[in-house]
């Protein structure tokens, strides 16, 4: 005999019955259940909340079959195109779902992606999962809208340039007019073809905003800070004649808070010292270097952690918001 599963508005009628005890353990269990269908159920949702087409973006797409996985296919009624759920995310085209969610998980650990296929069962080549990597770190590169305000430390780093991954010298087109090298320190210190200069910013409230540079000449630095920084607030910096110039033009007051290695006032930039060792931990010794091209992605996967930000599920339902 069939037993008759109760719609939606049936369980909602019966839970309201319930007690507090009871209904706590419907609770917990529904969380269990998101757990384990963190997939299908981000993907659920990212279905109700399209409602413009993806091309044109013309109101009200019709639903228009599955694809071949599952995912929820739409049809645009003005351009007539069709699209997916997945389109503009990270895991458009991207297969072997039931590893999306472990792989998510894992990022906060920054494990080798070696170790992702001995140790935890992620199996998968080598290549697809450093492609992964890029793709799910990418959405986080991107600096919060909301200027730092209050009290900001600015301060540059500088990190090796490196190719790393090219096949340029081997195919007789090298990236750079020079022999293949092995990672190590760059034998001149400093802005050059051996460094590359990152910017970072960052307040009291723990927002972090950084950047690539082309050079640190004070016209970039202010074209780069004024959309950083609020107005009235205090910059902090080392020594750098820049930053003055770059106060001024974002309306702010300016401190030099360390001369010559020593602490000139009562602030000091040591949160961002701090995190600049983070950064160069992970790109320098947990990960051997890393690629130029994919040194803000390393950037944006630190400023995370620092900033006790999850992963795994929250992570999911971010990057298919």
């Amino acid at each position: 005999m069939m037993l008759e599963v109760p719609n939606t508005n049936q369980l909602k009628a019966g839970i309201s019955k319930l007690g507090a005890t009871d209904v706590l353990e419907i609770e917990a269990f529904v969380s269990r259940l998101v757990q384990q269908q963190a997939v299908d159920i981000a993907l659920a949702r990212r279905v109700v909340a399209t409602t413009s087409c993806v091309h044109c973006g013309a109101e009200n797409p019709v639903r228009w079959g599955r694809s071949k996985a599952g995912t929820q296919r739409f049809r645009c009624l003005n351009c007539k195109s069709t699209f997916g759920a997945t389109n503009n995310t990270p895991f458009f085209r991207l297969r072997n779902r039931h590893f999306w969610k472990p792989y998510l998980g894992l990022m906060g650990q920054h494990i080798a992606l070696r170790r992702l296929r001995s140790d935890h069962g992620i199996n998968l080549s080598i290549p697809t999962l450093h492609r992964w990597r890029h793709r799910f770190l990418a959405p986080l590169v991107a600096n919060p809208t909301t200027p730092l305000a209050g009290i900001v430390e600015a301060d540059e780093k500088f990190f090796r340039t490196s190719f790393k991954g090219s096949r340029g010298w081997k195919r007789g087109t090298p990236p750079q007019l020079r022999p293949a090298r092995r990672r190590g320190v760059a034998q001149r210190q400093g802005l050059g073809k051996e460094q590359v200069p990152t910017l970072t910013a960052v307040d009291r409230s723990g927002a972090i905003h950084q950047a690539l540079m082309p050079d640190l000449k004070h016209p970039t630095i202010s074209k780069t800070l004024k959309p950083w920084i609020e107005p009235g607030s205090v910059l902090c910096t080392d020594g750098n004649h820049a930053y003055p110039k770059a106060a001024a033009k974002a309306k702010c007051d300016h401190i030099v808070a360390k001369k010559g290695g020593q602490n000139a006032t009562h602030l000091s930039i040591g949160r961002i010292d701090a995190y600049h060792r983070d950064v160069e931990n992970l790109v320098n010794r947990r990960c051997n270097g890393v690629s130029t091209r994919y040194l803000m992605n390393y950037f944006g996967w630190a400023r995370r952690i620092t900033q006790h930000k999850p992963f795994g599920n929250d992570l999911l339902a971010e990057l298919l918001a």
